[in-house]
Formats: structure tokens, C-alpha cells, sequence
């Protein structure tokens, strides 16, 4: 089952992975060109920190002008939008496209409880869509978070807000992202449907997340006042903090999206169906 579900994701599994290494190598030469143009204009830019500390004050941007700034925003917009497309690009036809062709039939053929192949093909989808994802988002914290905080268009600080600057958040953000695509398309069967239905629903999973971040660090506020060295630990509310919290909180809307994939396809038939049934209700 393992391999006929990786041989199925195989094409989507090729240019997630394509788009991962091309957008690591992006913001790695990007990263690179940025540092080189403020070392010869005498700029020095502090290490990120999320609080700014060594950056530049909010809105004034200490980045030489021209292809520093351009390559800052280009990246800027990789570590917004990346997660979302590896999450597309791989949970949209995870089944919507099986199921508009109809060649989910042919698992039924091989004796596959319906369950193992939903899990099956969710859990190689969500591994690499985590991997992919890591490709991007550990280049872009380690490399040229510090150098997109300090852009000073305001666009581009409503654009963190997609990524947080947060390894956890934009990994997260792609394996939820995969699974709600998943799920939809099991659901409605359509891949176009699915994609407009996802692509819907993404800014309000992200609202959704913040919120369920913030009530997380809040709770953890509470839990920790009693103590002044776990307080200092996790109860601070720092802007890595919460990004980390709402990162749990997209891991619990991953675990809850799964849980619904098994509800729609609990009832579906029975858990093995074999090839002379399949043709029997065919011909009926």
C-alpha cells in the first residue's frame, strides 16, 4: 500500500520537491546578494531577534536601496505564499483527483481497507509537505528573516503575519494546509472545486490559529505566574511565543481535520471489497 500510494503522489511528491530546494536556494543567493550590498555600502544589520533587538526602529528600513530592497520583498513573498502552495500542491489531488476520475475503483480491486488508504496517502502527503517546508522555512529564519523584518513597507509587515518569521508556523501552516485540502477533496470529489474551497478557507484557518495562539499563551501565562523561572520560560508572550502557539494550534486543527476524513469515510462501504464484487456493482 506504501508504495502504490507513493507511486500515485509521485508527480505532486517531484515539484513540491522542486519548489522546496528552488526556494531554499532562492532565499539562501538572496540572503547572500543583501549582506553583500549593505557590507559595501557600510550597513551593519543586526542578527534577527524577534523583538528587533540590533534592527532597525519599526517602518525605517536600513537596507540599501534597489536590488537588496527588491530581493528582501521577493523574499519576503517566498516565505509567505511557499507553505501555502506546497500544501496545495500536494493535498489537492491527494484524492479529488481520484475521485473525479474515478480511479479510486481500483484500490477496491487490490483489497485496500478504505481507511488504510486514507491514511496512507494523508500520512506520506503530510511527511512531505513537513519536509518541504522545513527546506524553506530553516534557510529563511537562520538566513534572511532579519533582513524581511526590517522592510519598511507596511504590505510587507501584514505579510509576516502569514509566516511569523517561525520555522514551527510555516511547517505547521503547510501540514494543515495539505490535510484540509485532503479532506476537501474526499469530500467533493472536484479538484477546482477543492482548490477555490482551500484556498477559501486558508485566511480563515490562519485567523483562526492566531487567535487559538494567543488563548494558548494566555493559559500558559496563568500556568507559569506561579513561578518566576518558567514564567521567564513560557509565559513571556514574545513574538516567537505565539507564533509557536499558533503553530499548536494548527497542529490541533490538523489532528481535527484527520478525525473528519475518518468520519466521511467510515460510512463509505465495507473495508474490503474484492474485484468480483467491484465488477458485480458495476454491472448492476
Amino acid at each position: 500500500m506504501n508504495w502504490l500510494a507513493l507511486r500515485l503522489l509521485r508527480p505532486y511528491l517531484i515539484i513540491a520537491a522542486a519548489l522546496s530546494v528552488a526556494s531554499a536556494a532562492f532565499v539562501l543567493a538572496g540572503a547572500y546578494v543583501i549582506r553583500q550590498q549593505a557590507d559595501v555600502h557600510g550597513i551593519v544589520i543586526g542578527d534577527y531577534a524577534a523583538d528587533r533587538t540590533g534592527l532597525c526602529e519599526p517602518l525605517v528600513s536600513c537596507l540599501p536601496a534597489g536590488s537588496a530592497t527588491n530581493l528582501a520583498q521577493a523574499i519576503a513573498l517566498v516565505a509567505a505564499f511557499v507553505p501555502l502552495l506546497l500544501g496545495l500542491i500536494l493535498g489537492v489531488p491527494l484524492f479529488a483527483r481520484e475521485r473525479e476520475e474515478s480511479t479510486d475503483d481500483f484500490l477496491l480491486t487490490q483489497s485496500v481497507p478504505r481507511l488504510r488508504w486514507l491514511i496512507t496517502k494523508l500520512r506520506w502527503a503530510l511527511v512531505a509537505g513537513g519536509i518541504g517546508a522545513v527546506t524553506v522555512a530553516v534557510p529563511f529564519r537562520l538566513a534572511a528573516a532579519r533582513y524581511t523584518l526590517i522592510l519598511d513597507d507596511a504590505g510587507f509587515a501584514v505579510l509576516r503575519e502569514l509566516h511569523r518569521n517561525n520555522i514551527g508556523f510555516m511547517v505547521m501552516q503547510t501540514v494543515f494546509i495539505t490535510a484540509l485540502a485532503g479532506i476537501i477533496g474526499l469530500a467533493v470529489g472536484r479538484t477546482l472545486r477543492t482548490l477555490a474551497l482551500t484556498v477559501a478557507a486558508w485566511p480563515v484557518a490562519l485567523v483562526a490559529a492566531q487567535i487559538g495562539g494567543l488563548l494558548l499563551g494566555l493559559l500558559a501565562v496563568v500556568l507559569t505566574s506561579w513561578s518566576g523561572p518558567l514564567s521567564m520560560m513560557f509565559g513571556t508572550l514574545t513574538e516567537d511565543e505565539t507564533a509557536t502557539f499558533a503553530a499548536l494550534a494548527l497542529a490541533a486543527g490538523t489532528a481535527v481535520t484527520v478525525l473528519l476524513g475518518r468520519r466521511i469515510i467510515a460510512p463509505s462501504g465495507p473495508t474490503h471489497t474484492s474485484a468480483e464484487g467491484v465488477e458485480q456493482s458495476r454491472a448492476s
